[in-house]
């Protein structure tokens, strides 16, 4: 097997497992987290700028974000996909920096900087799924788009987003999942009694 299949492989399977596999470094930054008021007033802004983002891009993809199977959904060209290709993945990084912020642990930073590999296979093997399903389409929006960080201001997409409603059901587990990782951040802050 080529580096290459490997590689997408991998990224395959990272694809089908990705609802879950981030949690368990989050619980453990959570179990670890010594966190202070200004660890947790820097990272939680920082995470909910991210959920924010999260919630855009929800919007503009739909409940095609959530999609487990062998093939990525729709292609969205709309909202912050005019930006990034990636916008669910940039701002799970960020919420991931948020996260590890708000703990007060500076080993908890590895967190961010695992995300960054492990969206990269995921997102090399993405890119193959939606070249062979979407063909031309695909690459004209692949050489319009950048990969991870906009480069320049996107024109306004004639694609229609969904409701905000929509967006927010999209995003209930992973709001859930936020919501319990912050309480557990505020309960150890207060168990350190500071």
């Amino acid at each position: 097997m080529s580096a290459d299949s490997l590689r997408l492989s991998l990224g395959g399977w990272l694809f089908r497992h990705r609802g879950w596999l981030p949690a368990l470094p989050l619980a453990a930054v959570v179990l670890l987290a010594r966190p202070t008021a200004a660890s947790l007033a820097i990272g939680l802004a920082l995470a909910g700028v991210a959920e924010v983002l999260r919630c855009w891009a929800a919007r503009a993809i739909g409940p095609a974000s959530r999609t487990r199977g062998e093939l990525p959904g729709a292609l969205a060209e709309a909202g912050p996909y005019r930006f990034t290709r990636n916008p669910l993945y940039v701002a799970n990084i960020l919420l991931y920096s948020g996260l590890a912020i708000s703990s007060g642990r500076w080993a908890a930073l590895v967190l961010p900087l695992l995300a960054v590999p492990y969206y990269a296979l995921i997102v090399a093997w993405e890119e193959r799924a939606l070249e062979q399903t979407h063909g031309p389409v695909y690459l004209a929006f692949k050489a319009r788009t950048p990969r991870w960080l906009p480069r320049r201001v996107a024109p306004r997409g004639a694609v229609p987003l969904a409701t905000w409603s929509r967006a927010l059901r999209a995003e209930r587990g992973s709001l859930l999942a936020i919501a319990l990782i912050v309480m557990g951040l505020l309960a150890r802050f207060a168990a350190s009694g500071l």
